[in-house]
């Protein structure tokens, strides 16, 4: 992306490139960033094997969306995409990493918005919302491509823009028909006045949708033949692991103690492609629960979390995840109705509590989802003169957590 990092205060509308595929098809929701890692992942979750590559052959699809730009209304856009893929492949056998090319032709209204706020160049990404429908269900793809920075005609007039993207290697695991379809497209652009500044209006995202919305979204049809590679077979070896970041939002019941407490963190892992399995780092950040003591007196705990082990897990390729957490936690300061009774920096757990997780409906590596657990909490120590009474309250089995997994760039 060559846009700066900054805030946006401008937004309208949704998307130029369509949704998801894994390995097999589009989805690089961070170009030249995460291009690699993307392809890696999505080739596990269609069934990554080895094989010779594809041939392939020039493939297009024009396609006509309405968007919005700064300081006017809906304005039309056509778009002609054209990327390099086989007619046929056979199951097991590797479609390459392969390039894709969007020209959108933008319209002289555009041109004048923008060069009113001072633009005299565009510069951006074009995401493109994919969806590759294969023989085990369809898949969504964010694919972005980079747009370079364009001249804005002077004086305004209609101009093109040219944006260049990759798509990761496809691999099959099923026959059947594979089609490649292109949604909506997401602009988001950077104009930039004479001296290469921004102007002010920073940084926008523009959304575009299909006009009319049953025009032809189909870029591509690939028919996957039966091969001598056995679907069912395991990955070939020797793939480098995959590293995926997500942020965490969730809370945590105490049973014992009658009370929650919010939880925020995150979580780097490393996915064996291969094995389909992983481990991580996993950080939650110091929260404030509300609990009840003796069953009536209202407690404010400090919680604090330390990891004794790398989180460990597995995840197949239907979605179904299960991960293992163990951790130290650690009761930093303990109150009711405002008064400290209890804790401190070295009030915490006897031993590590050890929580089991598993993802509630499907887990998608490049959105997230849900995992619930139950797990039981050791006795405390260290906890000051009060440190029987507040294990007491606190200690023992039953004990919830959720939480909401969201990918993040890196």
């Amino acid at each position: 992306m060559t846009t700066d990092p900054a805030p946006r205060p401008y937004r309208r509308g949704a998307g130029l490139f369509p949704s998801r595929l894994g390995e097999a098809v589009l989805r690089s929701r961070a170009l030249s960033r995460r291009i690699a890692p993307a392809g890696a992942l999505l080739a596990v979750l269609t069934g990554f094997t080895s094989g010779p590559p594809a041939t392939a052959a020039p493939v297009t699809l024009k396609q006509t969306y309405t968007c919005v730009f700064p300081l006017m209304e809906e304005d039309p856009l056509t778009v002609d995409i054209t990327a390099d893929l086989p007619a046929k492949v056979k199951v097991g056998e590797r479609i390459p990493a392969f390039r894709v090319v969007s020209v959108s032709k933008v319209g002289k209204a555009a041109a004048a918005a923008l060069r009113t706020v001072g633009g005299t160049t565009l510069e951006g990404v074009a995401t493109a919302d994919i969806t590759v429908r294969t023989p085990e269900g369809p898949l969504d793809i964010g694919l972005d491509n980079t747009i370079p920075r364009t001249p804005l005609p002077d004086p305004p007039a209609d101009f093109e823009v040219t944006a260049t993207g990759q798509a990761p290697p496809l691999t099959f695991r099923q026959p059947g028909s594979v089609k490649i379809d292109v949604n909506s497209l997401l602009l988001t652009m950077t104009p930039r006045d004479a001296a290469g500044a921004k102007t002010g209006i920073d940084t926008f995202e523009t959304e575009c949708t299909l006009d009319p919305a049953e025009q032809n979204r189909t870029l591509h049809t690939i028919q996957v033949e039966p091969g001598a590679t056995d679907p069912t077979d395991p990955p070939d070896p020797g793939g480098e692991p995959v590293p995926l970041s997500f942020g965490i939002k969730g809370s945590s019941f105490i049973k014992a103690a009658n009370g929650s407490a919010p939880l925020l963190g995150g979580i780097d892992t490393r996915y064996d492609l291969d094995k389909g399995t992983f481990d991580a780092d996993l950080e939650l950040d110091p929260t404030t629960g509300r609990f009840t003591l003796l069953g009536l007196l209202p407690a404010t705990a400090d919680i604090a979390f330390e990891q004794t082990a790398r989180t460990t897990g597995t995840l197949d390729t239907a979605g179904s995840l299960k991960a293992h957490a163990e951790m130290y936690v650690k009761l930093t300061g303990v109150s009711t109705f405002g008064l400290p009774i209890g804790g401190g920096p070295n009030c915490g757990t006897v031993g590590p509590a050890k929580m089991d997780l598993v993802g509630e409906g499907r887990f998608e590596p490049y959105k997230g989802g849900k995992l619930k657990g139950t797990y039981t909490l050791p006795g405390l120590k260290d906890c000051g003169a009060l440190n029987d009474m507040i294990s007491a309250f606190t200690t023992g089995p039953g004990n919830t957590i959720d939480m909401d997994l969201t990918y993040e760039k890196q």
